[in-house]
């Protein structure tokens, strides 16, 4: 037993700092541009590219910013609510595409990247 709690707590330990380093990229991040890597049970899979990154930098941002800053990872923003105002978007499945929400001009939610119904 005294070897379970062992593991337990070592496992909870962290450096100096007192702050846990995460290893790899977040799972749960929005990323774009995502790639296709094929089909599993019908439904295509994607994966984020080499040059992909964390679309929660675009928050905050004024939309120029975001769009410039997209667009140096070869992505597109798409607004499809400004200010409290939802708008016609693309239908098609497009991983290179971003969908936020803009309020006063400033990027307020990423509603997700690549689209479709």
């Amino acid at each position: 037993m005294s070897i379970i709690i062992g593991a337990l707590t070592l496992t909870g330990c962290s450096d100096d700092s007192g702050e846990a380093k995460a290893k790899g990229r977040d799972l749960t991040a929005l990323q774009c541009p995502m790639v296709e890597t094929g089909q599993n049970g019908g439904a295509d899979q994607y994966r984020p590219a080499e040059n992909a990154f964390d679309t929660a930098e675009l928050l905050g941002l004024e939309l120029a910013e975001a769009r410039e800053k997209a667009a140096r990872h070869s992505c597109e923003i798409i607004v499809s609510r400004q200010d409290d105002k939802n708008l016609p978007v693309p239908i098609e499945i497009d991983p290179t595409r971003i969908y936020v929400y803009v309020a006063h001009g400033v990027v307020s939610h990423i509603e997700g990247v690549g689209g479709g119904l």
